[in-house]
């Protein structure tokens, strides 16, 4: 996970992140802050995905 990229296009990634989890609500997606370690864990406690599962969801993320 490019850290330093996803903080620089949290804003652009952001609203990528809602439509594919959609029960993260603003001010969770406000907390994270471009802070990938956050958004993994708020997405794995509220989806029960694995770190390694999300990973490569938000690298697709950062690609498209």
């Amino acid at each position: 996970m490019d850290k330093a990229r996803l903080a620089s296009r949290w804003p652009q990634i952001r609203g990528r992140v809602k439509p594919n989890w959609n029960r993260l609500t603003d001010e969770e997606l406000d907390q994270v802050n471009g802070d990938p370690d956050t958004l993994i864990s708020v997405i794995g406690e509220k989806y029960q995905e694995s770190r390694i599962s999300i990973e490569v969801q938000l690298q697709q993320l950062l690609v498209a």
